[in-house]
């Protein structure tokens, strides 16, 4: 008679596993929210014991602002990689930035809505937000310098412009209005021309 093999676990670098965790823990929060979401149930989907996961966060809460984190990274990245490729034009990584973050948060509103108003939460967001401006506002000075673009106070635009999509694709989010995802970015793209001078893009 065979006997039943034992699954192996697979040894992994630990900050493998921690973004195993975090993985998990995401797919649940998202779904179930934090409060409804058990240790056990991250451990599984996880494939780690308990103990493992209290190597890496102390309660669920932390691993909630671990991900938060993440997530904030990865939305300046999206404005840090459309910005610095200098191959495309100006106005096009300008129009661009502004629609992308837009998608970027829509396409993820289940996660950013369990996890926005965790501890903590709000000074990573106000931080990364100043870093997201900072960068379209300098990209904005360049091109008045450059005379690529016509705009008498870059640096308040790219403020005025960056809070105030921020505000709708939040008003989106929380479902306060009902507006729809298409709408906000189409509407991110042609404030963006409007504000900076862009032309229009060309027809096909």
């Amino acid at each position: 008679m065979a006997t039943p093999t034992r699954r192996k676990r697979v040894a992994k670098p630990p900050e493998e596993r921690r973004r195993d965790i975090m993985d998990a823990a995401e797919a649940l929060f998202a779904r179930k929210g934090i409060a409804d979401t058990k240790i056990e149930e991250i451990t599984a989907l996880a494939e780690v014991s308990k103990g493992t996961f209290y190597l890496y966060f102390k309660t669920k809460d932390e691993a909630a602002a671990a991900l938060w984190e993440r997530y904030m990274d990865n939305f300046a990245g999206v404005g840090e990689e459309i910005l610095g490729d200098t191959g495309v034009p100006l106005d096009a990584r300008l129009v661009n930035v502004l629609e992308s973050l837009c998608r970027f948060a829509l396409d993820h509103a289940d996660l950013h809505r369990v996890l926005y108003d965790g501890a903590g939460a709000q000074e990573v967001h106000a931080a990364t937000n100043e870093r997201l401006i900072g960068m379209i506002a300098a990209s904005a000075r360049g091109g008045v310098e450059s005379g690529e673009i016509a705009c008498k106070r870059p640096d308040m635009m790219a403020r005025a412009l960056f809070h105030g999509f921020c505000g709708a694709v939040t008003d989106a989010i929380t479902g306060f209005a009902s507006i729809s995802n298409d709408e906000v970015i189409i509407a991110a793209g042609e404030m963006t021309r409007a504000v900076f001078g862009l032309p229009e893009p060309s027809s096909p």
